[in-house]
């Protein structure tokens, strides 16, 4: 029988992946860990842990896991390391990959609606801000929301990760280098600003993209429609419509009132599903139907 871990059980994503793999219809067994645990030989292992003890975990479990899904930032940016997003770039997975990294949140709901303007557009710039759920920031940040006084209590807070010398936060640089290295598009530029809101769960980002050609709307439209987990919608939705939905949302799409190279439109989608657990799901699939 085919054995897949999940490490880090007691997390929210990890709480959330267990959930995820009762839609996998390839037979297999379920084993589960915390992150102190000694974990046997396994054909598949998801760390849902942060980055120092994926550090550690990568290391031990070298020899004795065929294929290991890291859900922290520590791999994303190694070149020897696929970042994968199983609708845009399943390709980078072989049968030879033994280590592989699931992409930030926010950088996936942005991404989802990239990949597929790019058969008939040249992206060349995306600029977005990022309006984040408190979920985004684990079991113990939903406690801090939960705490009378919080920061976060009716608030928005414009500060994720921590901030870098050149004065972004680590969030932000996450959502440049992760989406030219998921699109393989080095050049293109990301603008981010990313924020902290008063919402338990679901993630979404107001976007600007530019191309090198004039967009046809109903041809965005068209091409979002029929990328697989991803909608657009003619009315307006909300995280709290779509919290516990696997289904990318895009709405409110109009072109720029001066500039027909450039569209702007909201997206919302659910951070811990596409965002997080759902994402490493659909690449165990793959791993399991494939290689395992």
């Amino acid at each position: 029988m085919k054995t897949v871990g999940i490490v880090g059980i007691n997390g929210t994503v990890g709480q959330t992946l267990l959930k995820q793999f009762q839609k996998i219809t390839v037979p297999f067994e379920t084993k589960t860990f915390g992150r102190s645990d000694t974990i046997p030989a396994l054909d598949v292992a998801v760390l849902c842990t942060d980055n120092a003890d994926s550090v550690r975990l990568v290391a031990e479990l070298k020899d004795r896991v065929k294929y290991i899904i890291d859900m922290s930032a520590q791999y994303r940016q190694d070149p020897k390391v696929p970042l994968v997003i199983p609708e845009i770039n399943p390709h980078a997975i072989t049968k030879d990959t033994h280590l592989i990294a699931s992409p930030n949140c926010t950088t996936t709901g942005l991404v989802m609606t990239l990949k597929p303007l790019m058969t008939h557009y040249t992206l060349q710039e995306a600029f977005f801000c990022s309006y984040q759920a408190i979920s985004g920031g684990g079991k113990k940040l939903l406690e801090n929301f939960h705490t009378p006084g919080s920061l976060y209590e009716n608030n928005c807070v414009p500060l994720i990760g921590s901030i870098q010398e050149n004065g972004y936060t680590s969030e932000e640089l996450k959502g440049i280098y992760e989406t030219r290295k998921i699109l393989e598009l080095p050049k293109i530029k990301v603008y981010p600003h990313t924020v902290r809101v008063a919402v338990e769960n679901a993630h979404s980002l107001g976007v600007t993209l530019r191309a090198k050609e004039p967009f046809d709307l109903a041809q965005v439209k068209q091409l979002w429609n029929q990328f697989p987990n991803l909608k657009y919608s003619e009315e307006v939705v909300t995280p709290k419509q779509i919290s516990g939905t696997e289904i990318t949302y895009a709405c409110r799409l109009r072109k720029d009132v001066e500039d027909p190279t450039m569209i702007h439109y909201f997206i919302t989608f659910d951070n811990l599903l596409k965002g997080a657990a759902m994402n490493a799901r659909q690449i165990v699939e793959l791993l399991l139907e494939k290689y395992v």
